[in-house]
């Protein structure tokens, strides 16, 4: 990796008074979102000796086997001296689980003594560009190992290493009525998404895949319902999705969100049990749907009665449908 060796390599000899006498402080994330964006933290470099020193500030992210080839990770910086985010040029290094990718600050610090420079740096594993999102791979967790060196041979003196995980957000369907009538009324649950990592995320789709003789609609903030359009990826036998949120929605780091769906079946629709599943694809391909890093919750099943059938337990703990005799649709738990 070019200009990370000084951290790897045993120290040369050098004289007593060259001995860089410095503290390095890593405020990690312990947490950052699969394909989010990056996540602040700090690097405080403190001279602890008598003389300004020009030290110079290392990154490595270990993130071993498992990243894209290329796009999946990125660490940004913002000069002490004032402006926005700058990326880093990271170069690949090592093999296997000691594989990563590091850079050095294009600056050193020019620290007085007894003084210290906190720099600004924050940390991403987009997996892919913009809508261009990666298919496969993923990583748990990566480790942060960052290293200061200094004085007049660039001796490393100091180097911290932090393991920050790597975690998706989780959707889920919630409390979906175990039956549906064929030409009945609908039936009303949540479709969750829950982002329990700090990075904010935008360019996703949130998709909930239903039966193809199926309707679905969810509630606007205004309490009317819309009917959301079916969409199919081209491959025969797959079941269509919708989108809750549009194609591009985004969520906030650390936030639940709930969108109110119901979903009809019509008179068409075979007996029998039919599937619910919700998943994100993030940074979708603009021209194949469904098509980007994805996650998906575990869903529900929901069993489809004939008309006047009499409700039957499914796999969802909720109270059965029952139909009342000479009405058309249905009521649940009642």
């Amino acid at each position: 990796m070019a200009g990370g060796s000084a951290l790897l390599s045993a120290p040369a000899a050098f004289a007593a008074d060259d001995v860089p006498r410095v503290k390095l402080k890593l405020d990690a994330p312990a947490v950052i979102g699969s394909a989010g964006q990056p996540v602040e933290f700090t690097e405080t470099v403190t001279n602890t000796g008598s003389k300004e020193t020009n030290y110079r500030l290392y990154v490595h992210a270990i993130t071993g086997e498992g990243l894209p080839a290329s796009d999946a990770i990125v660490i940004d910086y913002r000069d002490p001296a004032g402006g926005g985010w700058k990326s880093l040029k990271l170069s690949r290094f090592g093999e296997g689980r000691g594989a990563g990718y590091g850079a050095e600050l294009p600056k050193a610090l020019a620290i007085p003594a007894h003084r210290s420079v906190a720099v600004k740096l924050r940390i991403g594993l987009p997996m892919g560009r913009p809508h261009a999102g990666a298919t496969n791979g993923g990583i748990p967790s990566l480790v942060l190992d960052s290293g200061v060196a200094g004085g007049a041979h660039g001796v490393p003196a100091d180097r911290v290493s932090k393991t920050i995980k790597v975690q998706s957000p989780s959707p889920s369907v919630s409390r979906v009525p175990a039956t549906a009538v064929a030409g009945g009324a609908p039936i009303e649950f949540d479709a969750v998404v829950k982002n329990s990592t700090p990075s904010n995320y935008v360019n996703v789709g949130n998709v909930l895949f239903v039966d193809p003789h199926a309707t679905v609609q969810v509630r606007k903030p205004n309490g009317t319902w819309t009917t959301l359009k079916k969409v199919y990826d081209g491959i025969p036998g797959d079941n269509p999705g919708v989108y809750l949120q549009g194609r591009d929605s985004s969520l906030r780091a650390n936030s639940t969100t709930t969108v109110r769906v119901r979903v009809s079946y019509d008179t068409t629709t075979p007996l029998g049990q039919t599937k619910l599943g919700q998943c994100l694809f993030v940074n979708e391909s603009p021209t194949t749907p469904f098509r980007g890093t994805t996650s998906c919750g575990a869903g529900a099943t929901v069993q489809i009665v004939a008309p006047g059938a009499k409700g039957t337990k499914g796999t969802n703990g909720q109270p059965p449908v029952k139909t009342v005799p000479g009405t058309k649709g249905s009521t649940a738990g009642k």
